[in-house]
C-alpha cells in the first residue's frame, strides 16, 4: 500500500477532472463534514455510531446487524473489524460499501467467472464498490478492493462497477441518519481514487490469473486485497480546493 499521500500528484490528478465533477466533490466532502460534526456533537464518531450499544465487537462480525441497507436506492453497507495481524497500522476497522446491479442497471451483466454460478434471486446480487479503513476515532486512513470470494459478490468488470459508483446512496435512517449521509459523502468524495482502484483490482486479478494458471482467481485465497491506497479526510479537501483553484486561473 502507499503509505504516504502525495499532495502535489493528487492535486494534478483532480484538477484534469471536469469541473462538475470537483464541485460535486467539494460538495460531498462539505456534507461528510458537517456529518462528523453532528456527530461529535452527540459524543459519537463514525465507528462508535455504527456499533451502537455493542459491548463486544467481534472480529468480522457485521454492524449494524444485517447491514444497512436501502431498499430505495439499492445500496448497502456493513462495518467489522479484521484480525489484528491482518490490520494495517492504525486500523480499528472497515466500511464496505455494496449497490445491487441488477436492480439498479439491469442491462449489465456480470463478468464470467470460473466455477461462479450466481443466485437465481437476481434482486439479491451485490457488488462491492470499496472498503473504506478507519481508526477507532473514524478517521479515514486508506480505500481498497477485495477478491469476489471475500465478499461473496456477483463480479462486474470495472467500467461497469465505475458507472454503478455514482448510484451508492444511503437515504434510510437506521443505525444513523447522520452516519448513512457520511458513508454516502466519503464515497463521493473519494470517487477518483476509488474508480483507479477498481480499475486496478482488475488489472491485479487478470497478473495473479496469469501467474498461477491453475488456480480460480476468484476463490484463491492467496489473493484478497486487490488494491488499495493510503488516504486523508483533509488531504483531499485541500487537494479539490487546490484544483478548484487552478482551474479558475486557467
Amino acid at each position: 500500500m502507499t503509505s504516504e499521500i502525495d499532495q502535489n500528484r493528487l492535486i494534478d490528478r483532480l484538477r484534469h477532472l471536469p469541473r462538475q465533477d470537483l464541485l460535486a466533490m467539494y460538495y460531498a466532502a462539505a456534507d461528510a463534514t458537517e456529518c462528523a460534526a453532528a456527530l461529535a456533537h452527540n459524543g459519537t464518531n463514525p465507528v462508535t455510531e455504527v456499533l451502537g450499544d455493542a459491548e463486544v465487537v467481534e472480529e468480522w462480525m457485521h454492524f449494524p446487524a444485517g447491514d444497512a441497507i436501502d431498499p430505495a436506492t439499492h445500496s448497502q453497507y456493513y462495518y467489522h473489524t479484521h484480525a489484528a495481524a491482518e490490520r494495517v497500522a492504525g486500523e480499528h476497522g472497515d466500511f464496505h460499501t455494496f449497490v445491487r446491479p441488477k436492480q439498479m442497471a439491469p442491462e449489465l451483466a456480470p463478468a464470467p467467472v470460473p466455477h461462479g454460478e450466481n443466485s437465481s434471486d437476481e434482486a439479491a446480487w451485490v457488488t462491492h464498490l470499496v472498503g473504506i479503513s478507519t481508526g477507532a476515532s473514524g478517521q479515514i486512513i486508506r480505500l481498497f478492493t477485495t477478491n469476489r470470494w471475500v465478499t461473496g459478490e456477483v463480479w462486474y468488470d470495472a467500467d461497469a462497477v465505475i458507472r454503478l459508483l455514482d448510484r451508492f446512496e444511503i437515504t434510510v435512517d437506521k443505525p444513523s441518519h447522520d452516519l448513512n449521509r457520511w458513508i454516502t459523502a466519503v464515497v463521493r468524495m473519494f470517487r477518483p481514487q476509488i474508480a483507479d482502484l477498481i480499475l486496478a483490482r482488475d488489472e491485479k486479478v487478470a497478473a495473479f490469473k496469469a501467474a498461477h494458471p491453475g488456480s480460480d482467481v476468484f476463490e484463491d485465497r492467496d489473493l484478497q486485497v486487490t488494491s488499495e491506497i493510503a488516504v486523508d479526510f483533509l488531504s483531499q479537501i485541500r487537494a479539490i480546493e487546490a484544483a478548484l483553484d487552478m482551474q479558475r486561473a486557467a
